[in-house]
């Protein structure tokens, strides 16, 4: 019985933990935002940037001697998304957006 309930709880945990990062993976261009908002949860921050509202979760993780995070974003133009992505936002130029992964 001990190892049923065992079980079941290691379950629910491991179905619980699916990561930022896969829920922002199943995100598609022209998503709305209510649908965003209801996958990833609420944002940690939501700022308009030159016309679109740029919203951005900080992924907590735990680490055996750290916590440790990455940043993901979503950029929305009248209401849909136009990118999204791991990394933190940036101004390209005077009218564009980019998220920066930090990666070569």
């Amino acid at each position: 019985m001990k190892r049923a309930i065992a079980l079941a709880v290691i379950t629910v945990g491991i179905a619980g933990c699916q990561g930022m990062a896969a829920k922002v993976a199943r995100l598609q261009v022209g998503t709305q935002r209510d649908e965003v908002i209801e996958r990833l949860g609420p944002p940690d921050s939501d700022r308009s940037m030159i016309g679109f509202e740029v919203l951005s979760w900080l992924d907590r993780r735990p680490g055996r001697f750290s916590l440790s995070h990455r940043d993901y974003t979503v950029v929305l133009k009248d209401g849909r998304v136009v990118q999204f992505g791991p990394g933190l936002i940036r101004r390209d130029t005077k009218t564009t957006l980019q998220i920066e992964t930090g990666d070569p």
